[in-house]
């Protein structure tokens, strides 16, 4: 008796680990179920392919699938054919998100070796559950323990990882007979120029084009945000030491700092002294840069650039009542007479938070605390208070104690740098700094500028 040819997309999968394993390769997947669809009266109409991917990797990471359930929904298959189920699934709410789509569209699956399996029977239901879930089991203890022996692994300083994985300026070595993330000696100079000069001058585009015209044409963007982001570089992975550093811990969250305030290039060529530095008084939204330029000089052309800075969720969402511009010129000015005022005002603001902090500690001292302790056990052992009032009590202050035995002291910040900057004619240096240095010089000492309503400053927060 004649059928109707179905038109069938072949689907195969491969984890990474099971590359070389016999019978499980893409391309004898692929030879089976090729015959499989001849030998069934099938016309193939796609071969959909996941090269190194878990069944428990998550769906939208597995792009074959989305391409198949893409053209199923246009209407262009009648059944999906697949080695296993395990080749299909090993996760039971992503199986059942996407056998609802090929349910809408009346699309059939096919375990080809695997008749028993299907979902047009209570036992081929009731077979594909169970199979599902213990493939689901078995992924999650095996990932559990390549987790734990990867963590064991990193604690001793073990490489779990290629040469790709490790970032820029680090290589795999040997080091005390065992296989070590070390630096790359044919880039380690690069790695240490780009701190060097992005520190200096906290600008991400200026930093790459230096990289890219001094040292490396092949630098690119995604090498400086690993650079900028990756803890290999202040010599640990998840929290271990793990390879030789390029930055010191207090270096590393400088950086961190920098990165959160560091500001984008404007097209215009705009620079922005002050931008991520200045809060809007009403919303406290971080003010924008905006500005114009205007010609001084009809004859020659020559502009002024004019920079200010704005609330976006006033002027754009209105949504905020702070509508004014503040001039960049006035808050330069500002700043350049009264940094010496507003360092001891800050200085000032400082010493009164420190003496709270200590009257704090002192109310919650640890001997106050014990002697709380030794207290409620003699109320207690005298019948005084009921046993649920001492349990609970005990085990407040007993907590309050243990938190303010490991509460670590907080570092004192050293004001001496910019104490010496005082003590200088800054201003004069300050007039010979191009723009792109001066914003650095600001981004170096200032950390916020507090602004009221009326447009003044009020006061200024030093790093």
């Amino acid at each position: 008796m004649t059928t109707k040819v179905e038109r069938c997309a072949i689907y195969i999968r491969v984890s990474t680990t099971e590359q070389m394993m016999h019978g499980k390769s893409l391309e004898a997947q692929k030879e089976y179920l090729t015959n499989y669809a001849r030998e069934h009266n099938m016309a193939i109409v796609g071969i959909y392919a996941d090269e190194g991917k878990t069944a428990r990797k998550e769906l939208k990471k597995r792009k074959a699938i989305h391409s198949l359930l893409q053209d199923v929904e246009a209407g262009k298959i009648d059944v999906v054919i697949f080695w296993r189920i395990d080749r299909w699934f090993r996760n039971l709410s992503d199986f059942y998100k996407v056998q609802d789509i090929l349910d809408n569209h009346n699309v059939r699956w096919i375990s080809t070796s695997e008749p028993g399996i299907n979902m047009e029977t209570r036992d081929g239901r009731l077979q594909l559950n169970v199979v599902l879930s213990i493939g689901q089991n078995e992924v999650d203890t095996t990932s559990e323990r390549i987790k734990f022996v990867n963590e064991a692994s990193i604690r001793n300083g073990k490489l779990i990882f290629g040469d790709a994985n490790m970032g820029y300026g680090y290589k795999s070595g040997i080091v005390d007979g065992q296989k070590r993330m070390v630096k790359d000696h044919d880039r380690e100079h690069v790695v240490n120029a780009f701190y060097e000069y992005f520190f200096k001058h906290q600008n991400k585009c200026a930093t790459l084009r230096y990289i890219q015209e001094t040292y490396d044409p092949d630098f690119s963007f995604g090498i400086m945000r690993t650079l900028l982001s990756s803890e290999f570089y202040k010599g640990t992975y998840r929290g271990f030491p793990y390879c030789p550093a390029y930055l010191t811990e207090d270096e590393w969250n400088k950086l961190q700092k920098i990165q959160k305030r560091n500001v984008k290039a404007t097209p215009s060529g705009r620079i922005y002294l002050f931008a991520g530095m200045i809060r809007c008084p009403v919303c406290g939204q971080l003010l924008c840069g905006t500005g114009c330029s205007s010609i001084i000089n009809r004859k020659t052309g020559a502009k002024r650039t004019y920079c200010y800075y704005r609330c976006n969720r006033a002027m754009i969402d209105h949504i905020c009542s702070y509508r004014h511009r503040l001039s960049q010129n006035l808050v330069e000015n500002y700043l350049l007479d009264n940094l010496e005022n507003e360092y001891k005002n800050y200085k000032v603001k400082c010493e009164k938070i420190e003496k709270e902090k200590e009257k704090q500690k002192k109310k919650q001292s640890p001997e106050k605390l014990r002697k709380e302790l030794d207290r409620l056990n003699f109320l207690f052992q005298k019948g005084r208070i009921d046993w649920d009032y001492y349990n609970e009590e005990y085990g407040r202050i007993e907590s309050e104690l243990n938190d303010l035995q490991s509460t670590l002291p907080e570092p004192v910040t050293n004001y001496g740098y910019l104490e010496e900057l005082l003590d200088t004619d800054f201003r004069t240096m300050y007039d010979q700094l191009s723009q792109e240095n001066r914003r650095a010089f600001w981004r170096s000492i200032i950390q916020e500028i507090h602004v009221n309503e009326d447009h003044a400053i009020i006061s200024v927060d030093f790093l």
